[in-house]
């Protein structure tokens, strides 16, 4: 009976736009596996059948490649608080939709004749149709970043048969499965297979921080690693806080842990080099502003920075010297009343740049014209920012929240994050004199270098394909090699 590695990518196969934290590590783990493991499967939870599937080879590549979207809307929800529309019955769910969502039922139809016309005139009618129903939301379903075209299709398309578990196989989840598997599924599957599971943890951040969470996000969270943790015959963690911090956890909730290891993610390439072509935003000039990447969430300090900003302006320093600051990402939850507050503020003066929409060319060319970075988060599992900031030679103001530390390694000040006071007199020292920072970007260029993917896939696989007792201690890779 040959072994299998079974990489779960239902996480990455269902999400659209650039692949970000998360994502990036289940995406890039897949790319590294399709050429270097093998016996390797590629899986999906199908949540209509409440069962794994295998993907089609000829999908596995385009996947991989986001070279299309995978429809999210046409399948039952896998989160323990089910959307209404999954309570609709089958029979009459297709007419129920086209009432309760007429735009999005009509997009659809519209690319299933898109994609399967055979004649070029009808192909071409059906994407005009569509043009004026492509809202925002539907956007990154159906548009690359650079503003091609792409297809959306219905997940059942690229699935093959049912997966038929044996006690030789090695199942791995390195997304999020939480929210798209089932893991009491997985507990009778192993209980009846005798399977090895292997589950990639990046972090327990909703457990330690509920209070920045949906309640319900919380629960399925909760629900997921109450189960996989114990069941698990190995638990990888991205970071040794975030190891310590879920054995912490396990301990308060009398919970197992198998056996553990860290293994960091990779880092190479996280933004590619700016063409020649990219510009920064009007109104920013380089060398003159502070760069902040980061999903806005209650839990990342974008609140304690735009506070830290208001007494910089009253003081009337970055007026004085031309200095600006950007924040770049996405809006996430909880945050109206700040989003609010940073469009229509009229103390900022344009001197807060808002930037949720910009693609890969355009960070890259922000990230190379940035003074420093900042990146004041309470907690993280990693920090791939950081590494994205000394990767440009940036030094950055960070924070002691998790493993941030640890990435940093001594390359930037780490600061408490809650200490408001010594943000502002940091914040103040770095934009007024320059020099305060030359140290620390001195050591970055001399010191600094990422983990590749290629060095945290094979170690990664290494320690899946691992017998037991094999993971008493974490695994020896930094998640930054300092020379």
């Amino acid at each position: 009976m040959s072994s299998r590695m079974m990489l779960d990518i239902s996480s990455f196969a269902r999400w659209a736009g650039p692949p970000v934290g998360i994502i990036r590590v289940e995406c890039e783990l897949a790319r590294w596996a399709k050429e270097h493991v093998d016996h390797v499967e590629f899986v999906f939870f199908d949540p209509e059948r409440r069962a794994y599937r295998k993907l089609n080879k000829k999908w596995i590549k385009p996947l991989i490649d986001k070279a299309f979207s995978v429809n999210p809307w046409v399948s039952p929800n896998t989160k323990a608080h089910p959307r209404r529309s999954d309570r609709i019955p089958r029979a009459i769910k297709p007419a129920v939709m086209w009432v309760l969502q007429s735009r999005r039922s009509a997009l659809l139809l519209l690319e299933r004749i898109r994609l399967l016309a055979g004649n070029s005139t009808i192909r071409m009618a059906a994407e005009k149709l569509q043009r004026p129903l492509i809202t925002k939301k539907y956007r990154p379903y159906m548009f690359h970043a650079d503003g091609t075209r792409k297809s959306l299709i219905a997940y059942g398309e690229f699935l093959g048969p049912m997966v038929e578990f044996t006690s030789a196989d090695t199942l791995i989840c390195a997304g999020a499965p939480w929210e798209h598997s089932d893991i009491n599924i997985i507990k009778t599957h192993k209980e009846r297979f005798g399977f090895r599971f292997v589950a990639l943890c990046h972090d327990i951040i909703p457990l330690q921080f509920p209070q920045y969470y949906k309640q319900s996000d919380v629960t399925t969270f909760q629900a997921y690693y109450n189960v996989a943790f114990p069941l698990a015959d190995l638990v990888v963690f991205t970071a040794h806080a975030s190891r310590r911090d879920a054995l912490t956890y396990c301990k308060t909730h009398n919970l197992k842990i198998n056996e553990a290891c860290v293994v960091p993610p990779g880092a190479d390439g996280a933004v590619p080099r700016a063409t020649a072509e990219a510009t920064l935003p009007p109104g920013i000039e380089r060398g003159r502003y502070a760069l902040y990447v980061s999903t806005i969430e209650p839990r990342k300090g974008h609140q304690l920075i735009y506070n830290v900003w208001l007494k910089l302006l009253a003081e009337g320093l970055p007026q004085n010297t031309g200095f600006k600051l950007a924040f770049v990402g996405r809006p996430g939850w909880k945050v109206d009343k700040l989003i609010d507050q940073l469009n229509n503020d009229t103390r900022l003066h344009n001197s807060l740049y808002l930037l949720t929409s910009v693609n890969d060319n355009q960070l890259a060319a922000l990230y190379d014209g940035a003074a420093f970075c900042l990146y004041p988060s309470e907690y993280e599992g990693y920090g791939l920012p950081v590494v994205e900031a000394f990767s440009r030679g940036k030094a950055l103001l960070a924070s002691t929240g998790g493993a941030i530390p640890e990435v940093v390694a001594g390359l930037s000040p780490c600061l408490d994050p809650h200490d408001e006071k010594l943000w502002h007199s940091m914040l103040r020292q770095w934009i007024a004199d320059p020099t305060a920072r030359a140290p620390y970007e001195a050591a970055i260029r001399t010191r600094f270098r990422p983990t590749s993917w290629g060095e945290s896939a094979q170690r990664f696989f290494e320690v899946a394909a691992a017998g037991p007792g094999a993971h008493h201690e974490p695994a020896e890779l930094s998640p930054v090699i300092i020379q």
